[in-house]
């Protein structure tokens, strides 16, 4: 019961201070202090994965370092190509507190800590030293950026599948192959099968068969119906409130209420 009363309070905390800090982002991004930023940001790739590096060392939290970084990228202060190597070095960073920890304990928690921190580096040096392979995060980046603009549904369904269904069945996946059955390993073949088939047709759907106008016009009408749904009481009383006017203007309402007498004595004389 104590675990689960610190965890909610730790995100009541995470949350008021993301809350406090964006406000913070707000009314310097109003001032001079903008291009104060960006100067100070756009400096070389390794001196930003340094910097990234550092900041999140000194908070000792990268979510804490991108999600300061994030809103200013996406009202331009900072371009996605300075984003992209502090990004890296906050990754970097946020593994000196796995080693600090890790230096209270024995030799398997500092094995962990350093191939933590090697398997970072190793990112980093696999995907931004060679410009072919940097633009590839940098172009995904953008897609999920124009999703966002066209659906704001649709980080939600990102999250979902990236943080959920993916991590789930790779586990799933991975545990058929190492309990020793040679039942769950064939089923474990099929699966692999089967998604490997999936993906080649979604992949040629989404090139090939219009597949991403497809996408592009169902989320672009889901967008438009939410909006639609949202503002809809609002629309309504304002077309109500036209509507009076209307009929105040034109008499209509008393018209009808005058028409409405004879067919009403109609009406009583045809059932005598």
């Amino acid at each position: 019961m104590s675990g689960a009363v610190v965890f909610v309070l730790g995100i009541f905390m995470l949350f008021t201070c993301l809350f406090a800090l964006v406000k913070v982002l707000q009314s310097l991004i109003l001032t001079a202090s903008s291009r104060v930023i960006y100067k100070a940001t756009n400096v070389h790739p390794v001196f930003a994965i340094l910097i990234g590096m550092g900041l999140t060392i000194a908070v000792q939290s990268s979510s804490v370092v991108t999600s300061t970084l994030t809103p200013l990228c996406g009202i331009g202060i900072l371009r996605l190509e300075q984003m992209f190597p502090l990004s890296l070095g906050s990754n970097v960073g946020t593994t000196v507190t796995g080693i600090m920890a890790a230096l209270l304990s024995d030799a398997n928690a500092m094995q962990v800590a350093l191939a933590h921190t090697f398997f970072n580096i190793t990112g980093i040096l696999i995907w931004y030293p060679i410009p072919v392979m940097r633009a590839v995060p940098l172009r995904l980046a953008r897609g999920l950026g124009a999703g966002t603009r066209l659906w704001r549904g649709f980080p939600f369904l990102y999250i979902g599948i990236a943080f959920f269904v993916i991590p789930f069945l790779l586990l799933g996946l991975s545990a058929m192959f190492t309990q020793d059955s040679k039942g769950l390993t064939v089923m474990g073949v099929i699966v692999v099968i089967v998604i490997l088939i999936i993906s080649a047709w979604v992949t040629y759907y989404m090139h090939y068969q219009g597949g991403k106008q497809a996408c592009y016009e169902s989320m672009k009408k889901r967008q438009v119906r939410r909006e639609a749904f949202d503002s809809l009481p609002e629309d309504m009383e304002w077309l109500k409130a036209k509507v009076k006017e209307l009929s105040e203007h034109t008499g209509l309402a008393r018209d009808e209420e005058e028409q409405g007498a004879p067919v009403a004595a109609d009406d009583d004389a045809e059932d005598a």
